[in-house]
């Protein structure tokens, strides 16, 4: 049941979880569990729960929440948007002073069949679900300094458990890629 907790921390509930993987019998089943005086309570805080927060980035110019938060706004000159499905399909490469280059596309991938992507552009946004407590944003990051690895995790952050399809970038638009 429900009761107050210790030292005012307030409600708590008892939780029980109980697993049975295929026990031979119902003795067997039964001598695995515990005896409810040995049950302890958990508190609240530990239900695994996640709720929506207040951002949930779709574009540059759409209204909060779902914009940036003072209100659409335009983007610097030189640099664009793109909203594509996973997998995105680009190379990057990182730079010496920072950041990240795009350095080939695959040809089937989202950031090819997009059209807005070209070899050379260089990533200055990056979607990524940040928890807040036990509630979730996806919001837009500026990321025109990170290493690698740290965008690979913003886009993986991008998924179905935080109701993402998609991953949105900004993009400086570059000088491509000389061809030899």
């Amino acid at each position: 049941g429900v009761y107050e907790g210790a030292r005012g921390r307030g409600m708590m509930r008892a939780v029980l979880i109980a697993l049975a993987a295929a026990a031979p019998s119902a003795h067997a089943l039964s001598s695995t569990l515990l005896p409810a005086s040995r049950l302890r309570a958990a508190p609240r805080r530990a239900c695994a729960r996640m709720d929506f927060g207040d951002n949930f980035y779709v574009s540059h110019d759409s209204e909060p929440p779902y914009g940036p938060p003072g209100g659409p706004a335009a983007l610097p000159a030189g640099v664009y948007e793109v909203s594509l499905p996973k997998p995105l399909g680009i190379e990057f490469r990182e730079q010496d002073a920072g950041g990240l280059k795009v350095v080939g596309l695959v040809p089937e991938g989202s950031a090819a069949a997009s059209g807005a992507v070209a070899v050379g552009d260089e990533l200055v946004g990056i979607t990524a679900v940040r928890l807040v407590g036990a509630k979730w944003e996806r919001q837009m990051f500026p990321c025109a300094g990170w290493k690698f690895d740290t965008v690979v995790d913003a886009i993986g952050s991008n998924n179905e458990r935080f109701s993402c399809s998609d991953v949105v970038l900004q993009l400086r638009r570059g000088e491509g890629e000389e061809s030899s």
